[in-house]
């Protein structure tokens, strides 16, 4: 219990290498986005000349899509649906051949030569091009990143550590609109777009010093045998750097250990293996694709981790942090007013990030869903209702101040919550295709939205997309009560416990049992015991931190 305790109570110090590494790649992610962002106010730099023009729509005046919204949307879709397709799959024979810390490696390279090409770019089909690139090397980072976070984290703070990446995402944003609000000074209207579109060189090249020389490889991948030959000295080397003491050191190698021999007699039993060489490896790839939807306790990963990517993007966020600027300028402010207005947007969603670097891992994943979901929703709906004011500087003041509400309501739930659930859901057997398929859900519905949502701006209007999302958040939180297991200080070994629970029984304890408790126990004050769905042998009853408390 001396170790244990100050485990609850404290990260590993060792783990500031792999954190700030998952900082510096969300930095990144963020600052590309950023790019995107700015380099849309430029459309004509790269052949749009004729997108619909600022304050043309404030709500009221709805017109019809013309041409250059649509290949707006197709050139900042690109790179999102490059992701999901190319980049997420690729992360299984990349991370199996190379490892975690490879992954990172290509995707840096990537996204250093896409945005160093995207400078030279003349036309939209050019950019689209270059930012298919892009999205792979996105799709690869996105994944490998918080797996290389989840494997090193301690269960206790697993959530804190992966926290850092939407963090920095944020941070990423809020950095880059400030370079783009420099940028903008340039008399050079073309200079302005290129320094943008290259901008996220700088990061990519410092993420790539940084795996390359200071990072380390991840133990449970060391440790499986399916990949390489296991190296269970460097693996422990590595964990008694990250860990406190040797003994937690000790421990979590004999729990990856005996975690990956249960995984291999599950394997074996579920079918014949696949045979050696590089075909057999491309077979046991799309086999472990094919077994995240047959066998039960994947499957309700999948369908749990799957379900919080969505509802980050029917969340609406990605909008803003694609198309801010369009926003605001179609809102009646200048330019110079749209990216000062995205620079804020983007420090609130830092600032607010900060709250859940601990009770992302205290009060739990479901638990800041469901307190969020709902207040996002009631901040879009007010932003809607801002455009029924005359005045454009007094209607560009209110909808900055409730989409910064907005994003402050997001930034502890649903901003860092997704990729953490993907990371940390699947066991290591599946860890790469779960969560490539939960983060191809999402960066995938991006890409959707990022085409659709410029005719959907001058279709609907302002107003009417913003109380379009307020709907999609109310169904968001529909799906997160049915469906979301919670996680919570639960090592990666003993979430097979949460997820042997079918989704019928989930759905149906949470209709008929913890609804009904939490009615009477809030709303009409009765004292009831928290009805259980778990039988917990780790834990025991009664533990705040057991799945039976969720």
């Amino acid at each position: 219990m001396a170790v244990l305790g100050p485990e609850m109570n404290y990260p590993e110090t060792g783990m500031w290498t792999i954190i700030i590494t998952v900082s510096l790649a969300a930095f990144l992610q963020g600052h590309v986005q950023a790019s995107f962002n700015g380099a849309s106010l430029y459309a004509e730099q790269f052949g749009l000349g004729d997108i619909t023009k600022q304050g043309s729509n404030t709500g009221k005046d709805i017109e019809e899509p013309n041409q250059s919204d649509w290949k707006l949307g197709a050139a900042n879709a690109s790179p999102f649906l490059s992701a999901a397709l190319f980049g997420c799959p690729l992360v299984l024979p990349v991370n199996h051949y190379l490892g975690r810390k490879g992954g990172m490696v290509v995707a840096a390279v990537l996204i250093f030569a896409s945005s160093l090409g995207s400078a030279f770019v003349t036309s939209w089909q050019h950019l689209f091009a270059v930012r298919i690139v892009n999205g792979i090397g996105m799709g690869l980072k996105a994944v490998s990143t918080p797996i290389l976070a989840s494997e090193t984290a301690v269960g206790f703070w697993r959530g804190t550590s992966i926290l850092a990446w939407q963090l920095w995402v944020a941070a990423g944003l809020m950095i880059g609109f400030a370079f783009n609000m420099v940028f903008d000074l340039a008399a050079d209207k073309r200079l302005t777009f290129q320094l943008m579109v290259a901008a996220p060189m700088v990061p990519a090249l410092a993420l790539f010093v940084l795996v390359i020389w200071f990072c380390d490889e991840s133990p449970r991948y060391l440790m499986r045998t399916s990949s390489r030959p296991p190296d269970p000295q460097r693996a422990f080397e590595i964990l008694r750097k990250l860990r406190n003491t040797e003994l937690q050191a000790l421990r979590d190698i004999y729990l990856v250990h005996k975690s990956i021999e249960l995984e291999e007699m599950s394997t074996t039993k579920s079918g014949p293996r696949v045979m050696p060489g590089f075909l057999g490896t491309m077979a046991g790839f799309l086999r472990q694709y094919k077994q995240l939807f047959v066998e039960q306790r994947l499957r309700n990963a999948l369908i749990s981790s799957s379900t919080v990517n969505l509802a980050q993007q029917f969340s609406g966020i990605n909008i803003l942090a694609f198309y801010s600027n369009t926003v605001f300028s179609r809102a009646g402010s200048d330019n110079r007013s749209s990216m000062a207005f995205s620079l804020g947007y983007g420090a609130v969603n830092f600032i607010f990030g900060i709250p859940a670097i601990k009770t992302i891992d205290t009060l739990g994943r479901r638990k800041w869903l469901i307190l969020t979901l709902p207040v996002m929703a009631l901040f879009l709906v007010l932003a809607g209702v801002s455009f029924n004011i005359k005045n454009a500087n007094a209607r560009s003041g209110v909808l900055a101040l409730f989409l910064y509400l907005f994003s402050a309501a997001y930034s502890p739930g649903l901003g860092p919550i997704p990729f953490t659930y993907a990371s940390e859901s699947f066991p290591l057997s599946h860890r790469e295709a779960g969560a490539a398929f939960a983060i191809a859900v999402n960066l995938g519905f991006a890409g959707l939205l990022s085409i659709f949502f410029p005719s959907i701006n001058t279709s609907l209007g302002q107003d009417g997309s913003l109380y379009l999302f307020a709907g999609l958040n109310v169904l968001a939180l529909f799906l997160v009560f049915l469906l979301l297991e919670e996680t919570k200080r639960r090592s990666l070994e003993d979430l097979d416990l949460v997820f042997a629970v079918s989704k019928r029984k989930f759905m149906h304890h949470q209709v008929h049992k913890h609804l009904p408790w939490f009615i009477k126990r809030y709303f009409l004050g009765k004292k009831e015991s928290k009805p259980s769905l778990y039988t917990d042998l780790i834990w025991g009853p009664g533990n705040d931190d057991s799945p039976r408390n969720v």
